[in-house]
């Protein structure tokens, strides 16, 4: 059994699900994730979108400046350290996030539906493992 491929086939597919159900509200699938995330935050830095996503700075920049563009998000920098930059739903992604949480918490329910409670917690287990393994790798 390739574990490491139908890890893959799996992320493959769910960003397939995602990217399709975020079509209709002219969204990625990506920009989905990020509006849910902020919406469940209220006001994140960007640091935070980095870390919880586990994507770099330059990465995370290119994604919020699209979103910027489009209506989507607000930066500005953060009151606290003007090095770092506040992000926050514009009134638009706001009425998305609503839409957006059901979508995602539709997923949740149907994994968790489709499993024991232990199935899941195995399963949850086996992901922090091979995340640790893989981020061990030079």
């Amino acid at each position: 059994m390739d574990y490491g491929k139908l890890l893959k086939h799996a992320t493959n597919q769910m960003n397939k699900g995602m990217d399709a159900y975020a079509k209709q509200f002219d969204l990625t699938g990506t920009q989905m994730s990020i509006i849910d995330f902020i919406g469940n935050q209220q006001q994140v830095l960007q640091r935070d979108i980095e870390a919880e996503f586990n994507i770099q700075r330059s990465t995370a920049t290119v994604a919020l400046q699209r979103m910027e563009k489009r209506g989507l998000v607000v930066r500005q920098p953060a009151a606290t350290d003007g090095r770092q930059k506040t992000v926050v739903l514009t009134a638009k992604a706001q009425q998305l996030h609503q839409v957006v949480s059901q979508y995602i918490a539709k997923q949740q329910n149907a994994m968790n539906a489709a499993f024991t409670p232990a199935e899941c917690e195995t399963f949850v287990r086996m992901l922090q493992y091979f995340i640790t393994l893989n981020s061990s790798q030079p």
